[in-house]
């Protein structure tokens, strides 16, 4: 036992934030050190954890924690992510060492259900399409039916996924008069079917039926390219597609080809297969879609949410209680 605790901070945030916020709200043993080390190469990163007690894990996906960084860490109690997803950390060798993953389980979910609804709607009011025709002073406003202007209501929602983030986005879909359909590895129960207003099908029957369908799954081997040429084969013609999960789940080139052919209407993407975004990304300048910058779950009341689960979880970690939503 050294003679203080030691935080790696893999996050571009202020190490020095960090600390002051867990001292704010915890006495802890023995004075707190922590190491600023966002985007350190590997080799660096694994002498910094050498001697860690807690990592401070990096929302930007950017800072890898690998077999190599997980080998070298000797006291390492807790690996805190400050987000729901953790790609770019070896789970499985963690699992082998011992060391134990959190993450912040729900604290984003209104943000990406509202973003969600925000780039289904978008798309099918061809909304980027009249804003960049109206800044050039074209005005369309009786071309709706030509444009092919639609509105939510009456459409069969598709919801490729069902967990935390896809739920809160059931409950706002109510508003919205759709007929909501989901396919999930694990389908909810009869009682969960009735609150959220939604019923299973296949992931066949799922992709033929939706009209809108938004994906809400993690990135693993499974899920890795699940949506490929032959699912989009299986959507409606005209159908929308929203990826607010994780890029590598759809397979860009084949989504690039079916909406250049028009055999889906439209698409609402937040996330991309390498991020930041390529410029030579088969998607990008497309008419048909719209594109933002992996920040459907970035609000100032997530990011406040998540802070305060990360911290308060560090803080049990380093007064060795037991951590909270470990992964």
């Amino acid at each position: 036992m050294g003679d203080y605790l030691k935080l790696v901070n893999c996050s571009p945030l202020s190490g020095e934030m960090i600390r002051q916020a867990i001292l704010d709200q915890a006495s802890l043993p023995r004075p707190l050190h922590v190491l600023d080390c966002h985007q350190m190469p590997e080799e660096k990163l694994a002498g910094a954890v050498a001697d860690a007690d807690v990592i401070f894990g990096d929302f930007t996906l950017k800072t890898r924690i690998t077999k190599n960084v997980i080998s070298a860490a000797r006291n390492l109690k807790l690996i805190q992510q400050p987000s729901a997803g953790f790609d770019h950390i070896d789970v499985q060798a963690c699992r082998h060492a011992g060391i134990q993953v959190a993450n912040t389980p729900g604290a984003n979910d209104i943000a990406v259900a509202e973003h969600t609804l925000m780039l289904a709607l978008a798309c099918l009011k061809k909304l980027a399409l009249v804003h960049r025709q109206t800044q050039q002073g074209n005005w369309l406003q009786y071309k709706a039916l030509e444009l092919g202007v639609c509105e939510l209501a009456g459409k069969t929602y598709g919801l490729l996924g069902m967990g935390h983030t896809a739920r809160a986005l059931a409950l706002r879909l109510q508003a919205f008069d759709v007929v909501l359909k989901y396919h999930s590895r694990t389908p909810l129960t009869a009682e969960e079917e009735e609150k959220y207003q939604a019923n299973y099908l296949g992931l066949k029957d799922l992709l033929s039926q939706a009209d809108i369908l938004s994906i809400h799954l993690p990135l693993t081997e499974e899920t890795r390219g699940m949506v490929g040429s032959k699912e989009l084969e299986l959507m409606k013609p005209g159908a929308v597609l929203i990826n607010v999960a994780r890029g590598g789940i759809v397979d860009e080139a084949a989504l690039a080809r079916a909406l250049k052919n028009n055999r889906l209407s439209a698409a609402g993407l937040d996330v991309f297969e390498h991020e930041p975004v390529e410029g030579n990304n088969p998607l990008l300048g497309l008419e048909n879609v719209i594109v933002t910058s992996h920040v459907a779950g970035a609000t100032v009341e997530s990011g406040q949410r998540i802070f305060t689960m990360a911290i308060k979880n560090v803080i049990r970690a380093l007064q060795n209680m037991a951590p909270l939503h470990v992964v």
